[in-house]
């Protein structure tokens, strides 16, 4: 905060709500967008590693779309 003000709990609570609402379809896009670049890759390990992420950040999102919360 440039301004020297303290975070008030109603920041708080608006930055919350901006994660749980636009986190999870950020999750998603990067999930696909992995997905895309693992399909184009030819070595078998680290295009597994990209599916792996891509399965972890679809497992994020589907925390949030449920009310959890990402870590």
């Amino acid at each position: 905060m440039s301004d020297g003000q303290m975070p008030t709990f109603r920041d708080t609570a608006a930055d919350r709500d901006w994660w749980q609402g636009d986190a999870k379809r950020h999750y998603r896009e990067l999930a696909h967008w992995l997905r895309g670049i693992a399909a184009k890759c030819r070595l078998p390990n680290p295009q597994q590693e990209l599916l792996d992420i891509a399965r972890h950040y679809d497992i994020r999102a589907n925390d949030l779309s449920r009310g959890g919360t990402a870590p």
